[in-house]
């Protein structure tokens, strides 16, 4: 390698953040030794080293942060970054109902997921890992340092929340990845660095078994209780739950999907065709009521049919806003 060669690597962003993470490495340390946190793998069967030589948490990170508007350079939030890759607080913060979006049981694995026709499609966001809609399932690339000892000792067991949030992500794909056909499918699909072979993935997943509770997860983050969640049950409890109530999630519900006019209808069309029918038949199953000798003096009658007869006015009006606003 040339001498040019050599300064543009050892300038390149990952060196800088191996330096910064070098210097709060020591910090970390402190915070671990007095919470008494350990990593739940093996140092001998660190997955990362059969790949690369650099620390884990040089490896496969992001270029950039983003926060809120702001655009920057992830050495100024490396800090912060492990939390945004392995924290889910979006869902933490309606646990309470994601019975409704899922059953609290294991993710089933790739081959299965194929098996159902569903799409595999990578997110970075660890709210929407595992979250599935009609045919498609959105799944995290399982990160680099997850399978590096001296990342676990020198950053992810510093903060217990951390530490819960990385053991569920890594979880997760004992779920997804039971099989050789799944480690297949896991590699060929991106989720998965490709030097992981079979045998070393069964030890490090056994090892990493036994060191965390499978029978009550109370060492896993509470999110991880449940497998796989859909995304149009997210959509309604986000926009309905109290807690988390505001005008915008009610708007766009837990993840923002196109609203534009085509995808609105082929979402959609179903449910307002069945519901403009049940309108249609009601409203002249009351026209033929007004009709009847009996029920044209009947005040009750009356009452009822005027009531829904606006209601019915006020429901088309505010279909056709909606279909306005969409457009």
């Amino acid at each position: 390698m040339s001498t040019r060669d050599h300064r543009f690597f050892s300038h390149s962003p990952t060196q800088r953040i191996l330096r910064l993470a070098a210097r709060e490495s020591q910090s970390s340390m402190d915070k671990q030794k007095a919470n008494g946190l350990e990593p739940p793998i093996s140092k001998n069967m660190s997955l990362l080293i059969v790949a690369s030589t650099s620390s884990g948490f040089g490896v496969g990170q992001p270029v950039t942060a983003f926060r809120v508007d702001r655009l920057s350079r992830l050495d100024e939030e490396l800090s912060t970054w492990p939390a945004t890759e392995l924290k889910t607080p979006r869902l933490n913060d309606i646990h309470h109902h994601l019975w409704l979006a899922g059953p609290p049981t294991a993710a089933r694995p790739l081959h299965r997921q194929r098996l159902m026709g569903r799409n595999i499609l990578i997110t970075e966001d660890p709210d929407e890992h595992l979250v599935w809609f009609e045919d498609q399932i959105f799944i995290k690339p399982l990160p680099d340092f997850l399978l590096d000892w001296e990342s676990w000792k020198s950053h992810l067991c510093s903060d217990l929340e951390l530490r819960k949030a990385a053991c569920g992500l890594l979880l997760s794909y004992a779920w997804l990845v039971r099989y050789k056909s799944d480690l297949d499918i896991a590699k060929g699909a991106g989720l998965m660095l490709k030097v992981v072979e079979w045998p070393n993935w069964v030890e490090f997943i056994n090892f990493f078994l036994a060191n965390i509770d499978c029978k009550t997860l109370s060492s896993v983050n509470q999110r991880y209780r449940y497998g796989e969640l859909r995304l149009t049950r997210l959509d309604t409890i986000y926009r309905l739950s109290p807690p988390i109530y505001s005008l915008r999630n009610f708007i766009w519900g837990y993840q923002s999907r196109p609203t534009w006019y085509q995808a609105f209808f082929g979402r959609n069309f179903r449910w307002m065709l069945a519901g403009f029918a049940s309108l249609a038949v009601l409203m002249a199953a009351l026209q033929v009521g007004l009709a009847t000798i009996a029920l044209q003096g009947n005040a009750p009658f009356q009452k009822v049919s005027y009531g829904l007869t606006i209601t019915c006015l006020v429901a088309v009006a505010a279909s056709l806003a909606v279909i306005i606003l969409v457009r």
